[in-house]
């Protein structure tokens, strides 16, 4: 229920940031006190009233808006190299030694397993790709293990994603607009945009919500174009 409190609080905050005056209200009715099928329920409809009423971009702006934030302080060191070099490979490498010291330490895996998630372009740096970065999110934290040990694709879906709404929706075989899965591209519109200090778009390619097996995200720094 923090969850759903704290995320029902970042959406109000965007909400009256970007959407036209009077909608706020409207697209929260109905947000409390509601039971876990009720809570997809809502979710799923008010995004697709918030698709109705908006353009893309500003759906875009809301959506991300609402996620979860990586450490700051563990980004100040990046976002400090970045202003000396404007090197994207370098935070690239920088974002990966970070992540290899939690999968090593936290999760205690082996070099092999490291290897294989990073190959695959796993964790918050992603992958260089022409005029973008390709990043493909980690299952959830906790469920890390059992997802590498389970062969069984449903499965995996299930265990997939750190938001508890789509873990149940994913089970309970219930319908989310994918938009909706723009609050965890919102996590590397964050990283991006505090390491370049310039705006970063951002755009779903793949998600368990569609039936993929990973979500994956497009990341587009401005400072890419410079």
């Amino acid at each position: 229920m923090d969850f759903e409190r704290m995320w029902i609080e970042k959406l109000k905050a965007a909400l009256e940031r970007v959407a036209e005056p009077g909608m706020t209200e409207e697209l929260l009715h109905g947000s409390g006190d509601l039971s876990q099928d009720e809570i997809i329920s809502w979710t799923a409809a008010m995004v697709e009233k918030l698709n109705e009423l908006l353009p893309p971009d500003r759906v875009n702006e809301i959506i991300t808006s609402c996620a979860c934030h990586y450490p700051l302080k563990e980004l100040v060191p990046i976002r400090d190299a970045f202003r000396e070099n404007h090197d994207f490979a370098q935070a690239i490498s920088m974002l990966n030694e970070q992540f290899t010291r939690m999968l090593e330490q936290t999760h205690g895996f082996h070099e092999e397993t490291v290897e294989m998630l990073l190959s695959d372009g796993m964790g918050p740096a992603g992958v260089l790709e022409n005029d973008r970065i390709v990043a493909t999110k980690i299952p959830k934290s906790g469920n890390l293990r059992a997802w590498l040990s389970e062969d069984d694709l449903q499965s995996r879906r299930e265990l997939y994603c750190h938001c508890p709404r789509v873990r149940d929706a994913v089970k309970l075989n219930l319908s989310v607009p994918v938009e909706y899965c723009l609050c965890g591209a919102g996590f590397y519109r964050n990283i991006w945009e505090e390491i370049t200090e310039q705006p970063v778009r951002v755009e779903m390619l793949k998600s368990v919500m569609t039936g993929d097996h990973v979500c994956s995200i497009a990341i587009y720094p401005s400072a890419m174009k410079a």
